[in-house]
C-alpha cells in the first residue's frame, strides 16, 4: 500500500503540475490545455506555443501555413463559417479554445486537435466543434496543415481523364463506372457551355461520415452533409459508393463563384439534382408545388430559407434551381453566369441584384419564379 506520506508528495506533483499548467496559459494566450496535453515536454510546449502564437494574428492570411499554400488564397479546409468571417484572434476572442489532444509522430509531424465553443456573452449562437490539424516542421519551422495529405492515404487511387478517384477501403473498385462518371463531365461541360475542366478533380468516395468530415478538418460536426466540393482546390468529397455524382460534378465545372446559395445551389440542384442524385430537379419541383398547394410553402419562406431543415431540406435547392431556370429561360445562360460570377451577389441581396440585372421588380420577379413552380412539367 502507497504510505500517507508518498500520497501528499504525489498530491504535491500534481498540484504542481496544474499550478505550471494555469501559469503557462495565462502567460500565453487564450488557448487552454487540457490536462492531458503535458506541456513540460518541450516539444509538446513549443507545438502549443505555435499554435497559440496562430490565434494571435490579428489578419487572415497563410503565413503560418504549410509552404505550399504559399501562393494560394485557399488554403483552410475546413468548412465552417467561423474561419472565414473571423481573424484568428478574433476567434480566439468570441470562443473558447482549447487544445484536447496532442500526438506526435516524429520529429517533424504531430497533430492536435482542437474543441472550440461561442462563447454566449460575445456571440449570439449556440456553436461548437471538435477539429484536427497537423503540424509539421519544415525546414526548421513549424507549420499548419489539413488532414486531407495525411489521413487518406489508405484510400484506393484511380485516375480518369477528368476525375482522380480516391476510394473508401471499405468499397470496392468499379472501374466501368468511374470512367462513365468522366465521361459525364465531358457532357456537362457542353450543356452548360463551359470548356472542359483544366486539370481533373479529385473525388474522394467516402463511406463513413467521419471520413467525410476529416477532409474538412472536422472531428464531428458536419451534420446531414453527404457531400461537397471544394472549387477553389478542386476537391469532390461525397459520402457516395456511385462514382458518379452529378450535382458535386456541376460545382467543379461552374468553379468558385457568389457567395449565393440561390446561384450555386440551384445550379448544381437543376443540372445534377438532389440527394446523391436520386431525386432530379423535376421531382423536386413536383415535391415544392404539392408544399406550395398545402399551403407549407411560401415564396417569402422560401427566399428566406426558412423551410424545416434550412440548407440541407430538398425544397430549398429546387426552390434554388427554379430561380435558376427562370434566368437561363427568360435571359439565357450568359445572364446567369455574369451573376454567378458576380462576387457582389450573396444569399443576402440575391433579389436586389436579379431586379438590378432584369430590370425587373421584386414583385415581378416572384411572380416569374412562382410560374416556374407552378407550371406543369411537360
Amino acid at each position: 500500500m502507497i504510505s500517507e506520506c508518498r500520497l501528499q508528495i504525489l498530491l504535491m506533483k500534481k498540484l504542481l503540475l496544474l499550478a505550471l499548467l494555469f501559469t503557462f496559459y495565462h502567460a500565453h494566450g487564450q488557448l487552454k490545455l487540457a490536462f492531458q496535453v503535458d506541456t513540460t515536454l518541450q516539444k509538446n510546449k513549443s507545438l502549443y506555443e505555435f499554435v497559440n502564437s496562430y490565434f494571435n494574428q490579428t489578419s487572415i492570411n497563410n503565413t503560418l501555413w504549410h509552404p505550399k499554400y504559399k501562393n494560394k488564397t485557399y488554403y483552410n479546409y475546413t468548412t465552417d463559417w467561423i474561419w472565414r468571417r473571423f481573424t484568428p484572434k478574433q476567434i480566439s476572442n468570441k470562443f473558447n479554445l482549447e487544445m484536447v489532444e496532442l500526438q506526435d509522430f516524429n520529429d517533424t509531424l504531430s497533430y492536435f486537435k482542437l474543441s472550440v465553443q461561442s462563447k454566449p456573452a460575445v456571440v449570439n449562437d449556440s456553436y461548437t466543434n471538435l477539429y484536427k490539424y497537423y503540424l509539421v516542421k519544415v525546414k526548421g519551422k513549424w507549420y499548419l496543415d489539413n488532414c486531407k495529405d495525411y489521413d487518406f492515404k489508405n484510400f484506393s487511387k484511380y485516375s480518369t481523364k477528368n476525375i482522380r478517384f480516391f476510394i473508401s477501403p471499405s468499397y470496392q473498385l468499379n472501374v466501368k463506372g468511374m470512367h462513365k462518371a468522366s465521361t459525364e463531365i465531358d457532357s456537362l461541360c457542353r450543356i452548360l457551355d463551359k470548356p472542359g475542366l483544366k486539370k481533373p478533380t479529385e473525388y474522394y468516395m467516402c463511406a463513413e461520415e467521419d471520413e467525410l468530415n476529416n477532409l474538412a478538418n472536422i472531428v464531428n460536426g458536419r451534420g446531414s452533409s453527404t457531400g461537397y466540393t471544394n472549387s477553389e482546390d478542386g476537391v469532390i468529397a461525397g459520402l457516395n459508393d456511385n462514382p458518379s455524382y452529378k450535382h458535386e460534378f456541376i460545382h467543379a465545372i461552374l468553379g468558385q463563384g457568389a457567395d449565393c446559395f440561390f446561384l450555386q445551389e440551384g445550379m448544381a440542384m437543376l443540372y445534377g439534382g438532389g440527394n446523391k442524385g436520386q431525386t432530379s430537379y423535376q421531382q423536386g419541383i413536383a415535391n415544392l408545388r404539392e408544399c406550395y398547394n398545402s399551403g407549407s410553402c411560401n415564396f417569402n419562406n422560401l427566399y428566406a430559407l426558412k423551410t424545416d431543415t434550412q440548407f440541407s431540406n430538398i425544397l430549398s435547392y429546387s426552390f434554388a434551381a427554379a430561380c435558376c431556370k427562370f434566368i437561363i429561360d427568360d435571359y439565357g445562360l450568359d445572364c446567369l453566369y455574369e451573376l454567378y460570377y458576380d462576387k457582389a451577389v450573396t444569399t443576402q441581396n440575391f433579389l436586389d441584384k436579379l431586379s438590378q440585372k432584369t430590370g425587373k421588380n421584386r414583385d415581378e420577379l416572384k411572380i416569374s419564379i412562382e410560374k416556374q413552380i407552378t407550371a406543369a412539367i411537360n
